[in-house]
């Protein structure tokens, strides 16, 4: 599978690090709800399918705290845009059943990043519905 990442530097700004959704989801599969609640900017939002907007990094572990752990989720990323502290990426996502390792379904996502204290964070999150194989 091919990937784009465009990185665009200015003013010598180099970064230590990209950000990564298997920081989500090694946070995800943990299960720990303040590691979780911390891949997220305090102001963060989140836009899941068929429901209002969730808002603020404690709002959103609120929401996703029934999942954490039961699914794995693997994100397959197309492309990455960093510009100094922001950075945007989409790709596809899938849900994997935990035992079986099934895929229970894919769909797709998007990530707005900030780089906060030297640190990439989800500023904004959405994803479609999951649709069956």
């Amino acid at each position: 599978m091919k990937s784009l990442i465009i990185i665009i530097f200015t003013n010598s700004f180099l970064m230590a690090q990209q950000p990564t959704m298997k920081v989500w989801t090694d946070a995800w599969q943990e299960a720990n709800p303040k590691t979780f609640k911390n891949v997220y900017a305090k102001n963060a939002v989140i836009f899941p399918p068929n429901k209002p907007a969730v808002q603020t990094n404690r709002n959103i572990l609120d929401f996703m705290r029934g999942g954490l752990g039961k699914v794995d989720v693997i994100f397959e990323r197309d492309s990455l845009i960093i510009n100094e502290k922001l950075a945007f990426e989409y790709g596809t996502f899938k849900d994997v059943e935990l035992k079986t390792v099934k895929i229970l379904g894919k769909g797709k996502y998007s990530v707005t990043w900030i780089l906060e204290n030297e640190q990439w964070k989800v500023l904004c999150h959405t994803w479609s519905m999951p649709y069956k194989n």
